[in-house]
C-alpha cells in the first residue's frame, strides 16, 4: 500500500499552495497518494478529505503556512494520531522545520520515513465547563479593554503570583518562544518538563517569570472589576470572551502530540537562525 498523507494549509499564504502543490508533486512521482482540504484540492492540490476524516494509515499531516497553520491542524492530528510536519510559507515558524524551495528532501523524509517522531506535551485547559488543548501557551489578556487587569495565579492551591497587567501567559517548554518569549518568558528547551508563567505588562517591577513543574496543577483567576472584554486564548487560535469572574484549570493532558522534525534538528541553533537578532554570533561556530 502506497504511503498516504494529508495537505492542510493557510488559505491566505498562496507561497503556501505553491509549496503544497510542488510537494505533492514529488510524493506522488514517488507513488504516495496525497489527500487534501477540499479548498485546497481546488487548487490542484490533492484528492478533496476532510481533515476530520482522514484516511486511517495516514503518514503525516503536513501543514504549510506559518506556526498558527500547525497549531490549528491539532486537535485533528492528536485525535486521529497522526504526526504532525509543517513546511514553513509564513515568516519566523519556528515549528515549522520543512523548507519550501526543498520539496524533493522533503518528500524523501517523508516516504522513508527518516525523520525523528518527537513526541511533546499537551495542556488540558477547563473553562466554563468545556475543554480545550493547548501545545503553545494559553493567555488570558484584556482583549479590547483598555484598562489593567488583575490577575492570579495559584499551582497546587498555592498562590504563586498576582499581577496587575494586561494578563499572564502559562507555555509549555514547546510554546516558550512565542507569546511567552515576546512577553519577556525564559526560553526553555523543549525537552525540560516545566510550565512558564509570565505577566504580561505588569506594573509590579520585580514580578519576574516563574517556572513550575509541567504536572502542577494551575488555576489562573481574574478578579476585579470591567471584565466586559478580556479574551481567553488557546494557542492564540481559540479565543474566548470572559464576561464573569473567570476561573481557568490548566493541567498537563494525557494526550501527546507528535512532530516530525529532521535529523538535523537541533533546538537553539533553530532559535539562532529563526531570530534574526541571534544570527550576529553565527559565524562563530
Amino acid at each position: 500500500m502506497s504511503p498516504v498523507f494529508f495537505f492542510y494549509a493557510n488559505p491566505y499564504q498562496p507561497r503556501g499552495i505553491e509549496a503544497a502543490r510542488a510537494l505533492q508533486n514529488c510524493l506522488r512521482a514517488m507513488g504516495c497518494t496525497v489527500y487534501a482540504e477540499p479548498w485546497l484540492a481546488s487548487q490542484g492540490v490533492g484528492q478533496a478529505g476532510e481533515i476530520s476524516a482522514m484516511p486511517a494509515g495516514t503518514r503525516a499531516l503536513v501543514a504549510f503556512g506559518g506556526d498558527g497553520t500547525l497549531l490549528r491542524a491539532v486537535p485533528d492530528a492528536v485525535q486521529k494520531q497522526v504526526p504532525l510536519f509543517g513546511v514553513n510559507a509564513g515568516t519566523v515558524g519556528f515549528l515549522m522545520d520543512g523548507d519550501a524551495a526543498q520539496p524533493e528532501a522533503t518528500a524523501r523524509m517523508l516516504v522513508e520515513d527518516a525523520g525523528q517522531k518527537e513526541l511533546y506535551p499537551l495542556l488540558a485547559v477547563e473553562f466554563e465547563g468545556k475543554r480545550y488543548l493547548a501545545m503553545n501557551d494559553l493567555s488570558l489578556t484584556r482583549g479590547e479593554h483598555p484598562g489593567v487587569i488583575e490577575t492570579t495565579v495559584l499551582a497546587d492551591g498555592e498562590r504563586v503570583l498576582g499581577a496587575h497587567g494586561d494578563g499572564i501567559v502559562i507555555a509549555t517548554p514547546l510554546g516558550s518562544t512565542a507569546y511567552a518569549l515576546s512577553s519577556g518568558g525564559p526560553i526553555v528547551r523543549p525537552d525540560v518538563q516545566c510550565l512558564a508563567v509570565t505577566a504580561i505588562a505588569a506594573r509590579e517591577l520585580l514580578l519576574r517569570p516563574v517556572l513550575l513543574p509541567l504536572e502542577a496543577k494551575v488555576t489562573l483567576l481574574a478578579h476585579g472589576r470591567d471584565r466586559r472584554r478580556l479574551q481567553l486564548a488557546i494557542d492564540g487560535q481559540t479565543l474566548l470572551p470572559v464576561t464573569e469572574e473567570a476561573r481557568i484549570d490548566v493541567t498537563v493532558a494525557p494526550e501527546r502530540v507528535c512532530l516530525i522534525r529532521p535529523q538535523t534538528h537541533r533546538f537553539f541553533s533553530t532559535l539562532r537562525r529563526k531570530q534574526k537578532i541571534w544570527n550576529q554570533d553565527e559565524e562563530q561556530e
